[in-house]
This record gives structure tokens, sequence and C-alpha cells, in this order.
């Protein structure tokens, strides 16, 4: 009885030790690696725990680009099917919201083209994967059939069958543009007689306006900060809003082609030989100037 509890114990203690070397690689390990990794194993022993590992499907094996087979961490959900089936679903998993290029499938599966081309078809048909068409290429990938692609697939809120949605993003443009001039025209009334503070109240966050038009459904769907972003540089390289270092941003006053120097009221006045700073009338009390000012 003591040799069978010594023997348990050491089938447990191999497969304990094979399985450490194998998580903390988290490419996968191949055998030579896994060999010389293992120095105190015996050979009959360390192959008893990866047959014994990769029939409780702890481990895998997968083939890496180059032919070499490696050892890995089962980490896939199991699916009722081939065992072809299941190793092309555990690579799709792996890829999450990035997909997988059919390709990429080969090259991990070793299958030959017919013998993918069927499992991706069956498993197609079974509802665990779909095929998304990525932006800027005619290739598919394939990722579960449950999961949204990565905006990297897709372009994001901005595409629209692959195409980008120039309207949409005008309108945006517009709407972001409409909402900061509304909040600088009410700044300006609510502060007739306080510069500093027009431009202060007139300046919003980014994330005001996203979710004004999350209120409004201006949109069938949602937007994120991240998104409003994209769209507020180009409204900024547009010349309709300004942004500052704090990430706030405000309406930028309307622009003439004639320069703000020819309408300075000063041009025009008629006592601006006797303005002075300090005295009666001075730049500080005059009430042409203030408006020039908050006009700029």
């Amino acid at each position: 009885m003591a040799t069978i509890k010594e023997e348990v114990i050491s089938e447990l203690e191999s497969e304990a030790q094979v399985m450490q070397i194998v998580e903390a690689a988290f490419e996968g390990i191949d055998m030579d690696a896994l060999t010389s990794m293992t120095p105190g194993l015996p050979q009959v022993a360390r192959q008893n725990a990866i047959n014994s590992l990769l029939g409780s499907k702890k481990l895998v094996i997968q083939q890496a680009p180059g032919g070499v087979l490696r050892l890995k961490v089962n980490t896939s959900q199991q699916i009722a099917g081939t065992e072809e089936e299941q190793v092309i679903y555990g690579l799709i998993e792996e890829s999450k919201t990035r997909g997988i290029w059919i390709k990429e499938l080969r090259d991990g599966s070793g299958l030959n083209q017919l013998q993918l081309r069927k499992t991706l078809k069956s498993l197609e048909t079974k509802k665990l994967i779909k095929t998304i068409k990525a932006v800027g290429t005619t290739k598919k990938c394939y990722i579960l059939f449950d999961m949204e692609p990565d905006m990297s697939l897709t372009g994001g809120t901005f595409y629209s069958d692959q195409q980008l949605d120039s309207e949409l993003i005008n309108t945006l443009i517009s709407i972001c543009g409409s909402y900061a001039a509304s909040r600088r025209k009410h700044a300006i009334e609510a502060n007739p007689n306080n510069i500093q503070l027009q431009r202060e109240e007139s300046y919003i966050r980014p994330q005001e306006i996203a979710q004004f038009i999350t209120e409004k459904r201006i949109l069938n769907v949602p937007l994120s900060v991240e998104d409003l972003d994209r769209i507020l540089e180009v409204a900024v390289l547009d010349g309709s809003i300004e942004r500052r270092a704090d990430g706030k941003i405000r309406a930028c006053a309307p622009r003439s082609s004639i320069s703000p120097l020819v309408s300075v009221p000063c041009a025009v006045c008629p006592v601006v030989e006797d303005c002075r700073p300090g005295y009666v009338i001075s730049p500080q009390s005059c009430d042409y100037m203030k408006n020039w000012l908050a006009s700029l």
C-alpha cells in the first residue's frame, strides 16, 4: 500500500510541475523546452503527466508558425463537437474582440484548407462563430458569435457598411458647434460687464455634450466620450471650436475675412483723444471696447 501511495503522489507532483511551467509560458512551450526545464522528471513520468493533463483538457496542443507544436493552458470553453471544431473554436475565442484571419487559423490548427473550411462552416451553422468584414479590406475574419468586434475592425460609430458616414460626422460637428455657441451666448448675456466670467462660463466639458446627444436620442447607437473627442478634433481643425489644456471646449467667435483690428472701436471713436487709463473716459469703462473684446 505504501508503494502505491508514493506512485500516486509522484504522478500528482509531476502533473503539478508540468502545469506550473506551461502556465508561466504565455505563448505556450514546446517539448524540448519543457524537457530542459524539468530535469528532475524521468521521461516516462513527464510524458504520463502531459498525457493526463491533455486528457483532462487542462492543456491543449497548438501548432505555432513554422510547424512547432506547443503545449498551452486550455482557456477555451468546451463545446460539443469534433476535435477540429474545439481547436478552431479555441483559437477564435483567444482572439477575443480582435478577431482572427483564416491564415492564422490554418497556421494555428495545422488543418488543411478543406478541413478548415468544413470546420468553420459547421461552427457558423451552430451559431458559435460569425464572420466580420474588416474596414479597408475585403477579407473576412472570425469572431465568437455573441461578441462585439473591436473598433479597429468595424471603424466604430462613424462607419456604416464599411463606409465612412460623412453625413453623420457633419451633423455631429454642427450639433457640437451649436451647443457650444449657445453656451457662449448665454455666458455673455449673464455676465455683460465681466469679460473673465464670460470667457470661463463659455467653456464646457465634452461629457456634457455627449450626455446632451444621448438624452435627445440624436443617434441610434451609443456615443462614447472617445467618439465625441474624435468629432471635436475635426471641429477644432475646422475653426468652429477651441480646446484648452484641461480638455474643456468653447465655441469660437464668428470669423470674417476682415481683420479684427479694422473693427476696433477706437478707430472711429470721436473722443479717442480724451481716452486715458484711469480717466473718466478710459478703455476700462468703455462699453464699446468690452463688446469688441467679447466678440474676439
